[in-house]
């Protein structure tokens, strides 16, 4: 098959949905497809040469409209190129202007919905008025258009020359797929839940005796530390101040060899404070931005993650891949593939920082810890690439022949 992949940046580290895209570009080259990659910037090379980068030009400046002009641009640079597939990656759209033949399509939504994410974003959603400033902010309404055009697209049938070509839509949970629906009412036959994949080869358990010395010494960690590990860019919508409020809570003689490590880019001066706040500030390590990634969840012991908002998270299932038990929250789509206090825990809201130390303190058992790690690592493994990225293409396969 000649597939197009439409994904703004071409990256393996810079992000989940970025990483998804790259992995499986990688695996359908593999599989003989011929991949034609439409981004904007791109950070790594692909890994095959059956991959090729098409790089589109995009508005130079105010970021909202940079996605408005990526989005214009990439759906004329797709007219008349023979694509049976075309998969989309974020909110862009396709709209045929006169190709020779119809063009199947396929939007994986790894975001969720934007006016979703403000909900949980904004406390001031709950009244009218806090809704319509967010309705009247500009970058909202630009990001909110792009959805309406995805979705819209998503629903329509082409007919071209007596052919017919259809599009469906992927969510990675079915949190994700209720909302998809709730909001713009795609028909249950023209979407489907694929969870996230992990790499098992990168991710796996093995790694903590190939790199949790070395890390921990880089990062000037005792071996007699429990390390809770926290992942994400974003620092306030993944929950980084309840991952540090929740540890606070822990009684200080059980505290005392505790440090939460941070791994991503964010605000770091502004979560320094809120450790100072709570005298913990020595035990709050960040990290920033790291491209070997699975080294960090080789030196940590357990996986800290309440985000207020999350469709489905990849971090997570990394995590429980190389052995980690993982605290997050309901809201958080990964949390349909967790047996709650088997293999992780589930807390009901990201605000619930009590709960989050009464399970810091459980974990802290040796005993119990490596019970669970051992399940979480177990139920990483039936989320591996193959498994994920085989339903994958037989979905293209599928709505080709519709």
């Amino acid at each position: 098959m000649k597939i197009a992949f439409v994904v703004y940046n071409w990256s393996e580290s810079k992000g989940g949905v970025e990483r998804y895209a790259y992995n499986l570009a990688d695996y359908l080259a593999k599989e003989g497809d011929e991949i034609h990659i439409f981004c904007h910037r791109v950070f790594e090379k692909p890994k095959s040469d059956k991959i090729t980068l098409n790089i589109v030009p995009t508005f130079p400046f105010y970021s909202p409209l940079k996605y408005l002009f990526f989005a214009r641009n990439v759906a004329k640079m797709l007219n008349d190129q023979g694509f049976d597939i075309i998969q989309h990656f974020g909110r862009t759209y396709y709209c045929a202007s006169g190709p020779t033949r119809p063009v199947s399509q396929v939007y994986r939504i790894g975001y969720g919905c934007h006016w979703e994410y403000l909900k949980y974003r904004y406390p001031s959603m709950n009244n009218i008025f806090g809704r319509i400033i967010q309705h009247l902010n500009p970058r909202n309404r630009i990001v909110m258009h792009l959805e309406r055009k995805s979705f819209a697209e998503a629903r329509r049938s082409h007919i071209v020359s007596g052919k017919s070509a259809c599009s469906e839509v992927i969510c990675n949970s079915k949190r994700g797929k209720e909302e998809v629906q709730r909001y713009y009412h795609i028909a249950d036959e023209n979407i489907r839940v694929i969870y996230n994949a992990v790499d098992l080869n990168r991710f796996n358990v093995g790694n903590s005796e190939r790199y949790r010395s070395q890390t921990r010494s880089k990062m000037e960690l005792e071996e007699s530390d429990t390390v809770l590990l926290f992942v994400g860019n974003n620092f306030e919508m993944k929950g980084l101040r309840f991952a540090i409020e929740g540890m606070a809570l822990v009684p200080a003689d059980k505290r005392s060899h505790i440090k939460l490590l941070v791994v991503g880019d964010g605000n770091a001066a502004r979560y320094r404070a809120v450790a100072k706040k709570y005298n913990i500030e020595g035990q709050v390590l960040f990290a920033g931005s790291q491209s070997q990634i699975e080294r960090y969840y080789a030196a940590s012991d357990i996986f800290l993650f309440p985000p207020l908002y999350e469709p489905s998270s990849n971090v997570c299932l990394e995590a429980m891949a190389s052995g980690l038990p993982v605290i997050t929250t309901r809201i958080n789509g990964v949390s349909e593939i967790i047996s709650n206090a088997t293999d992780s825990f589930i807390i009901e809201t990201s605000s619930d920082t009590k709960t989050i130390a009464e399970k810091i303190i459980f974990l802290l058992d040796q005993a119990r810890r490596k019970s669970i790690s051992k399940a979480a690592a177990l139920t990483a493994s039936k989320y591996s690439f193959e498994d994920n990225f085989k339903p994958v293409k037989e979905l293209y396969k599928e709505i080709i022949k519709k």
